[in-house]
């Protein structure tokens, strides 16, 4: 990852990383340039129920994202072993990436909003989910990247912490274009939304030989 002193913002070119995913390959942003517009969604991952939605959100517009010329990265904390098998033999048409230490979160500028906040998310996470019929995706999840030897790490990873979503819009020369810092379990914008986006922001980029 690139090292940086301040969060990244409009019209600086995006901090440059590398992440394993959930089909194996590694991810690099570097590879994009030239060739697509990216998004880079920064969420709570498969234990957020309403993170849960907001992934189904962009698969259902991922048709819209490629005409606008335009691919979508989900990053998220969970390990990757667990994110595998949660997802077992579930196809994303887009890139899913895990961060578990939130090192690429701390480059993006994402922090944490503390205590309080935590516990308001973990409360309002869980009723959803068990009021929603959701209650068997949001055990397993739990079970998949808390459950393990480094429990009382992943417990405290879950429990007591609320970091911030972010959605960084790229341009085909690796630029941001846009940004939106969103709060832990705050809506953010499906795939239709996020293409109208990447057209507004992007269409004009020239790209660079």
């Amino acid at each position: 990852m690139d090292p940086v002193l301040e969060p990244p913002y409009v019209g600086q070119p995006a901090p440059r990383f590398s992440l394993p995913s959930l089909s194996g390959a590694e991810v690099d942003l570097a590879s994009y340039r030239g060739r697509s517009n990216v998004v880079i969604w920064f969420s709570r991952g498969f234990t957020c129920p309403f993170c849960r939605i907001y992934t189904d959100g962009v698969r259902a517009g991922y048709g819209a994202l490629q005409d606008a010329e335009t691919e979508v990265i989900q990053v998220a904390p969970n390990l990757l072993e667990s994110a595998r098998r949660y997802f077992a033999d579930e196809i994303l048409p887009f890139p899913f990436v895990c961060d578990p230490d939130k090192r690429l979160y701390a480059v993006y500028g994402l922090g944490d909003r503390r205590a309080l906040e935590a516990t308001r998310t973990a409360v309002v996470s869980f009723a959803y989910a068990f009021t929603h019929g959701d209650t068997r995706n949001q055990i397993r999840g739990a079970w998949f990247d808390v459950m393990n030897r480094n429990f009382l790490r992943r417990l405290h990873h879950h429990a007591m912490t609320a970091h911030e979503q972010g959605i960084f819009l790229i341009d085909k020369e690796g630029v941001i274009r846009h940004l939106t810092v969103v709060g832990p379990i705050d809506p953010v914008p499906g795939g239709v939304q996020l293409a109208e986006l990447a057209r507004a922001h992007c269409a004009q980029t020239p790209v660079l030989a």
